[in-house]
Parts: C-alpha cells; sequence; structure tokens
C-alpha cells in the first residue's frame, strides 16, 4: 500500500493563540483530541527563532562532515549515549544531555539505576557547545509550555507537570543520515520513544517521517516549513493509563538514487530521574505495560532496556 499524508491523524497546531486562557484552552483540545488518535502533530507558530534553528541545522551539518579523524575526537566513550556513535547502517549519531555538564559527583547521584543521563557531554569544541545550549533551552521551553498544555488536555491543573520536570534528564540527539542511501534500507527502523514527549525539527521538504496506522498503513508526516513534529512516548502512553498513543514510526529513504544528506535532531524531554509516575487509569490487560504500577523514571528507563534487550536476545 502506497503511503499518504493524512492531515487528521497528524494535525498541524498553531500555537501563536496560547497567551490567552481562551487560545490555550483551544489549542489543548487538539492536542489531545491528536495524542488519543495518533500521539503526533506538528506545531507551527511556536516562537522558537528561524535564526537559531538555522545555526543549530549549519553547526551540526558542519560537524558530521568534518574529516573522520577530527570527528573520531568527540567519538563515545562506552558510557550512555553521549558524543559521537556509529551504530552500523545508514546514519551517525550525536548526542548530548541537559546533566552532562554536572560534575562527575552531581551526575553520580541521578539515580542508582544505569542511565544514559549520568554519562558525561562530549563537545567537539566550545563553538559547538555555546549553540547546542541555546538550542537545548529552546527546546526545554518550550516542551515545558506542551507539557502544560497537556495538563489542561487531560483535565489537570496547568502546572501538574511542573514540579516532575523541574530537575529533567532530557536528551538530544542528532542523526546523520548518509547521502544517497541504499535501496530498501530503511534510514531508521520501526520504533516507539521511551519517553514522555519528543520535539523534532525536520529538514524542509527532505522528510522520510513515517508512522504507523492499523497494522501496515505507513502515513508520510508532511514536511511543513518551519514547523516541529511533535509525538509523545511510551511514557506518557503509560502515564495515561493507554488513553494517549505512543505510536510506532519510522525513517524512509527519499525516492532517487541521488538523495541528499538529511540531519535530524530530535529532544526527547524527559522528567526528574526521581519522579514517580503512576498511570492515570488503569491499563489495559493487552498494555506492554500492563504489569507495572508505581514507577520513577529510573526504573521505567531500566525496564525499557531490560525488556528490549530480552526481546532482541
Amino acid at each position: 500500500m502506497e503511503p499518504v499524508v493524512v492531515q487528521d491523524f497528524v494535525p498541524a497546531i498553531d500555537l501563536s493563540g496560547r497567551a490567552t486562557a481562551e487560545g490555550r484552552a483551544a489549542i489543548a483540545a487538539a492536542i489531545g483530541k491528536a495524542c488519543e488518535s495518533s500521539g503526533f502533530f506538528t506545531v507551527v507558530g511556536h516562537g522558537v527563532p528561524d535564526d537559531l534553528v538555522n545555526r543549530m541545522y549549519t553547526t551540526t551539518k558542519g560537524f558530521f562532515t568534518r574529516p573522520e579523524e577530527e570527528k573520531d575526537r568527540s567519538a563515545n566513550r562506552g558510557s550512555g549515549v553521549s558524543g559521537l556513535r556509529r551504530p552500523g547502517g545508514p546514519y551517525e549519531a550525536f548526542a548530548a544531555h541537559v546533566t552532562g555538564d554536572l560534575s562527575d559527583e552531581e551526575r553520580a547521584a541521578l539515580g542508582t539505576h544505569p542511565a544514559t543521563w549520568k554519562a558525561a557531554n562530549i563537545w567537539p569544541d566550545d563553538d559547538f557547545r555555546a549553540v547546542w545550549h541555546e538550542y537545548i533551552a529552546a527546546m526545554t521551553e518550550l516542551s515545558a509550555d506542551i507539557m502544560r498544555l497537556f495538563a489542561l488536555a487531560l483535565g489537570l491543573p496547568e502546572d501538574f507537570f511542573d514540579s516532575k520536570f523541574d530537575e529533567h534528564v532530557s536528551l538530544i540527539i542528532a542523526n546523520y543520515y548518509y547521502p544517497a542511501p541504499d535501496d530498501g534500507v530503511l534510514r531508521r527502523e520501526m520504533h516507539t520513544d521511551w519517553g514522555s514527549l519528543t520535539v523534532l525539527y525536520v529538514e524542509d521538504e527532505l522528510g522520510g517521517l513515517q508512522v504507523r496506522r492499523d497494522d501496515d498503513d505507513w502515513l508520510d508526516v508532511p514536511a511543513i516549513p518551519g514547523s516541529f513534529v511533535v509525538n509523545i512516548g511510551d511514557l506518557m502512553a503509560f502515564w495515561t493509563g493507554g488513553r494517549w498513543a505512543s505510536t510506532v514510526h519510522r525513517v524512509v529513504n527519499p525516492e532517487g538514487t541521488d538523495a541528499p544528506s538529511r540531519v535530524s535532531i530530535p529532544f526527547f524531554y524527559l522528567p526528574n530521574h526521581d519522579t514517580t509516575i503512576e498511570p492515570m487509569r488503569p491499563l489495559a490487560q493487552e498494555s506492554a505495560e500492563a504489569g507495572l504500577d508505581r514507577v520513577t523514571v529510573g526504573e521505567w528507563f531500566s525496564h525499557k532496556m531490560q525488556s528490549t534487550y530480552q526481546a532482541s536476545a
């Protein structure tokens, strides 16, 4: 079946009216409807400066096109996901945590569970780090307000999530997909995100992101210039007791053998490591997490790593 674009499944939502109570209520209602359907929507009118996005992409793509021996100085050192990684397949990635610049002692105190947010960041240079810090700050501000809109959509006090993210352990990853990919090889295999909220800027017109509806109906996520794609992850679906959907998605190759390289930079907004998550309503028995009750964020990610490892063993 040929993929088609379905605006109702991944709607575009204008955030420009969120400064008023009436506007926030309308936006929250639209977000809630999208989260119950696909868990995906795009946002425009978000207020993130174009100049910052352009500098982020120019800086990041410039890093990936440096000589290999220069990039290797920023290679992951076997702890967490920080720095440059070449996981195999048609892409490589660079990642950093908001906690990665804390001291060794401060990071070690972020829970007793093994976690990527306890590893130090590995920066190529100060200019790169400065741009990434500025972008992370903008993504944090946007994500925090989307969480407040989530709260309104769920009939909760608007500040319900604030204290659960005030020392968040969020992760940002830049994926560099190689040009001219092999036919039949997906740029990213199908998966769901593990966390609460993902914010992704899509390079105009390149596209490739698809979400799955039903068993094998893949729909293109529209590449709207200047927009961000937002989706919830498994943690948010669990938190809402399955009321909201964490949807399987993938990245396909653009048509044509001369396909250009593509940079994708998702920001994963994650709660405080010790935040306790309890479903807002009982989970359905067929849910993958039906056996869980109350879990901390650290316990949640340990559970996801164990279940994923066991499934692939």
